[in-house]
């Protein structure tokens, strides 16, 4: 093992059906296997590897729960999922699982995570996963599929993180792939359109700034989050985050409804899993702001500082 996470002192424990990571004194319990942790560790440093053990759950259930519900009232079965990005795989585990769920195709480009990914189909089993493909950024504008192929296509905490120029190539592939009657889901994706960036410098007005002058006011007031002499990695990071409709085909939304609220998330969710003061507090104000979007026939999520949005191909 090389770099920082190389030098920091751990340790693993094997207790049968557990590993134990020990950390300055603290103890995590996980099902992975110690290659799997190891591999972690490399990817994500000592200090942010824990942070993913419970992933399955605190992410995977938590924003596929209500979709999965969803779409049993509706009589899906057999469903042939698309992952775009696949991470850690937390989301390929909990997809798995899912008795709808007929087979999983995903893919990312972040090798190191595809091999995460991939040791965990081959360890824990994962029968349901045909895939883990790893893709150049330019592949992925171009996903080795064919038209119309899959039921439900799963981006989370994707799109933001997309080259901005030329968005739509990339997100018009999800549409490319999707199956008629197919749902498109973009979870936990922070809203250009709402005033206080919450995703990555956590400034006011930042994603509405040209690049250069975002960046100078991230070093001024967030020096922290922003490395000097890293403009070039600055210019595409996810401070941009990612508009209503970059969520959508750039052409032939019209074939596209919004069923986010249908379906359970969009103002439903956000009032669902708010647990911090000021998301309880904001909520009345949000509230109104999403009754007056949907009275002008805009999407209610226009007023939240995440989209967690499901469309469905006409």
């Amino acid at each position: 093992m090389t770099g920082p996470a190389a030098v920091a002192h751990f340790g693993l424990e094997d207790e049968g059906t557990e590993r134990v990571l020990s950390i300055a004194g603290r103890r995590y319990r996980t099902y992975y296997s110690e290659r799997l942790i190891r591999m972690l560790i490399q990817r994500k440093g000592l200090a942010r590897a824990p942070l993913y053990f419970p992933f399955k759950e605190t992410r995977g259930r938590f924003f596929l729960e209500p979709l999965f519900r969803y779409l049993a009232a509706r009589g899906a079965r057999n469903v042939r999922v698309l992952e775009v990005g696949c991470s850690f795989g937390h989301i390929t585990e909990y997809l798995n699982d899912q008795p709808l769920v007929g087979e999983i195709h995903s893919f990312d480009v972040d090798g190191p995570f595809v091999e995460i990914t991939r040791l965990k189909v081959e360890e824990l089993g994962l029968a349901k996963v045909r895939h883990v493909l790893h893709l150049t950024d330019d592949e992925t504008t171009r996903l080795p599929f064919a038209d119309r192929w899959f039921d439900l296509v799963l981006a989370v905490g994707v799109v933001e993180h997309l080259p901005s120029r030329h968005r739509h190539r990339f997100v018009d592939e999800y549409y490319r792939v999707l199956a008629g009657g197919g749902h498109l889901a973009v979870f936990d994706t922070p809203n250009r359109a709402f005033p206080l960036e919450t995703h990555s410098v956590g400034l006011p007005g930042i994603q509405w700034l040209p690049p250069r002058l975002a960046y100078a006011y991230a070093r001024l007031l967030r020096p922290a989050r922003v490395r000097a002499g890293s403009f070039a990695i600055f210019s595409e990071g996810a401070w941009r985050n990612a508009s209503f409709r970059e969520c959508l085909p750039s052409t032939g939304a019209d074939g596209v409804m919004d069923v986010s609220e249908d379906a359970g998330y969009g103002s439903k969710f956000f009032r669902a899993t708010a647990r911090s003061p000021w998301r309880r507090a904001a909520l009345p104000m949000l509230e109104a702001l999403g009754v007056l979007l949907a009275a002008a026939g805009r999407s209610p999520s226009l007023a939240l500082p995440y989209f967690n949005l499901v469309f469905r191909q006409r």
